[in-house]
């Protein structure tokens, strides 16, 4: 669809999101509706549950409107791209988390008003999205001492930057005394075996640049791409961190990362294991399956605007 006709938008807002119901459902609703209007579109927006959020995004997606932007966090997102993969209508983020990945990796604003303003006018876009053990993701996932460290804390809905840190000096913290995990990947017959305290299967790959958070090279690169930790050190782990912040990590010779497209994980003697998808936390039986599904959504992208103004220059 051109972006000059994208003139009426379904939004679904997940309240229970952490910034959500921080910044107030209501005072979000009402701040969306005039933004859209003043751009001469219509809105129609829903306030959900978590329990009503995929029901209200099915109706949302089968409605007559040009698109369907939805609100909350990473695994709220996750949620809409199972439901909207395989469709034609495309989905708009609005970046209501904490670390907001699935915004970040379509090029979405983060301040929500600003968001918002651009999701009339962006382009859209087909993007990769991960399955795993059957359910649909959009960003990253998570095995090891992470995971299962987090597992039984009260989630934090404050700020990234924080959180972040909060993850880094919890790592470093945990991480050369949690117990290894001896993993198997099997694809094409073939098995790999590592001995790992965390590994990580990212939607594509990510660029080598400054941040604390990776900027995903591509949308629809076709593959995804496993980082394996073989660090045995606090040192270590903090070394790495750094070449990964300064995007150097590709120098670190106790990183082992490679492509794929289809994998089956297994952990020896576990039946199950903590996993971390998309910031949502689950335990998974072993062994499951990481598929790469290419092109399976259209998502309204910002980013394809850089790529369309590089080659008109």
């Amino acid at each position: 669809m051109n972006p000059d006709l994208r003139k009426s938008f379904c939004i679904v807002l997940n309240c229970q999101s952490g910034t959500l119901s921080t910044l107030g459902p209501t005072v979000v609703s009402e701040g969306l509706k005039q933004i859209f209007e003043e751009l001469g579109c219509t809105v129609v927006i829903h306030q959900v549950t978590g329990a009503e959020l995929v029901t209200a995004l099915q109706s949302a997606r089968d409605g007559d409107s040009d698109a369907v932007i939805v609100g909350g966090g990473d695994g709220t997102v996750a949620a809409a791209a199972t439901v909207f993969a395989g469709h034609q209508k495309p989905l708009g983020i609005l970046p209501l988390g904490t670390f907001n990945l699935a915004a970040r990796d379509v090029g979405m604003p983060l301040d929500w008003q600003e968001a918002a303003r651009s999701l009339v006018a962006a382009p859209v876009g087909e993007m990769d999205l991960l399955d795993v053990a059957g359910e649909l993701y959009m960003c990253v996932i998570v095995l090891g001492f992470y995971p299962a460290l987090v597992m039984g804390k009260p989630e934090y809905h404050g700020s990234w930057v924080v959180k972040t840190c909060h993850t880094c000096w919890d790592a470093l913290r945990s991480m050369a005394t949690f117990p290894p995990l001896y993993l198997n990947l099997q694809a094409g017959g073939q098995l790999q075996r590592y001995r790992t305290r965390i590994a990580m299967f990212a939607n594509n790959d990510y660029e080598d640049i400054f941040g604390l958070i990776p900027r995903r090279r591509s949308m629809d690169a076709g593959y995804f791409t496993v980082y394996i930790s073989k660090h045995k050190s606090r040192l270590g782990l903090f070394r790495s961190f750094l070449a990964w912040m300064f995007g150097h990590w590709k120098e670190d010779r106790e990183i082992t990362f490679f492509q794929a497209t289809d994998l089956e994980v297994n952990v020896k003697r576990r039946r199950r294991i903590a996993v971390m998808m998309d910031g949502e936390l689950q335990k998974l039986s072993l062994p499951f399956r990481v598929k790469l599904i290419p092109k399976a959504l259209r998502v309204i992208a910002p980013r394809l605007l850089e790529k369309t103004e590089g080659e008109a220059a």
